[in-house]
């Protein structure tokens, strides 16, 4: 049996909170000045095929952070990944004044990563200031400026601050769980009253012949 069901493009909006998974819905589109998820139509951003993977660059979270010399600093996206893209492999670059554009290679002593695919920079010194971006395959995720204070110089026990910053990032994230967790039910409650609608005896139903 085969029936034709009806799906909320309101639920676009609710749906997706970042253009990366907006734009991969073919029945929905990102709007790049006001930073929503919208029915589509002509002119809002799509990307159904990953084909353009530069489509969100200007539309991604972008933060500017001043820290301490000696300080360490945890820096994620806490993006939702697709399903289907939960196999690509997620990469940092570090922009310095220094060395340019170069790839972050994990090591326990400076950059670590976190269970989130997050990154953790270890007492961070002057040449650690720049841009740091994080890319998921071959599209930008997010992106940070970090400014390293040098006037104030205190520099901690690496150990003990790495606990800190690994604290309030798990504190950061509980937070950001608790959201997401609340936005399913409400996406739940949204979807068993659109499956209770399409009950409806105006449903089409299109019966196989061979049955």
């Amino acid at each position: 049996d085969y029936r034709v069901k009806q799906v909320d493009l309101a639920m676009c909006n609710r749906r997706y909170d970042s253009c990366y998974r907006c734009v991969k819905d073919p029945y929905c589109g990102w709007d790049k000045d006001t930073n929503t998820c919208k029915p589509y139509e002509l002119g809002l951003l799509q990307d159904v095929g990953n084909e353009t993977y530069d489509i969100c660059d200007t539309s991604v979270l972008k933060k500017k952070i001043i820290v301490t010399y000696g300080q360490s600093v945890h820096l994620g996206c806490f993006v939702k990944v697709p399903e289907i893209l939960k196999d690509q492999s997620v990469t940092w670059y570090h922009h310095s004044k220094e060395k340019g554009r170069y790839e972050i290679k994990y090591n326990p002593t400076k950059y670590i990563e976190t269970t989130e695919r997050g990154l953790v920079v270890i007492s961070v010194n002057e040449a650690d200031g720049g841009r740091y971006d994080c890319h998921l395959g071959g599209s930008l995720l997010c992106s940070y400026n970090i400014t390293v204070d040098a006037h104030r110089c205190t520099p901690p026990n690496k150990s003990n601050d790495y606990q800190k910053i690994y604290s309030d990032w798990c504190h950061e994230f509980e937070k950001y769980k608790s959201a997401m967790k609340t936005w399913e039910k409400k996406q739940a409650q949204c979807s068993s009253k659109q499956n209770y609608s399409n009950q409806h005896p105006n449903d089409v139903f299109q019966r196989n012949p061979n049955v």
